[in-house]
């Protein structure tokens, strides 16, 4: 009996520890995948919405990228929307976007996720009324997105204190 008593909690001692790793493992699996959303709808995200303000592109272009609240409430958007913003006299033809992303946190049973993001165009191509094509004023951003019917969308940015 002492055998079998001995037996039995060798495998289940092993069986748990197996557990575990697997658990660990599956969370880290998901935390991977969501990270990697995250960081492609940010990029991409960030890369439509100066596409946005800077050439004329439709404010419809940013749904799947960010929440209508968010659009509604972004200063740089509406500006543009507006007429009132500062590339309205300068026809640009490109830019060179760059995100780099600090950190991300997201728990893989959550909705929420928070990211901080540097954002820079080192340059811009076009061509102003003014003579010179005003620079982007990138900056480091608190980011928070939420997961909508499976699908991460920037909800709030926020500048980032350095």
């Amino acid at each position: 009996m002492r055998y079998l008593r001995r037996f039995v909690w060798y495998i289940a001692s092993r069986l748990f520890i197996v557990l575990i790793l697997i658990g660990i493992l599956t969370v880290t699996f998901y935390y991977a995948m969501n990270a990697t959303n995250i960081y492609v709808v940010i990029k991409d995200g960030m890369a439509r919405r100066a596409q946005v303000i800077m050439m004329d592109e439709p404010l419809s272009s940013l749904d799947s990228y960010f929440t209508d609240t968010w659009i509604e409430r972004d200063p740089l958007l509406q500006s543009a929307v507006n007429g009132t913003g500062p590339y309205q006299n300068v026809s640009v033809t490109g830019f060179d976007h760059r995100v780099s992303l600090s950190r991300v946190w997201c728990w893989p049973w959550e909705s929420t996720a928070s990211a901080v993001v540097t954002e820079r165009i080192p340059s811009i191509d076009g061509k102003s009324v003014t003579g010179s094509v005003p620079a982007w004023e990138g900056g480091q951003y608190t980011m928070i997105l939420t997961r909508e019917s499976g699908n991460w969308k920037i909800q709030d940015i926020t500048e980032a204190a350095r």
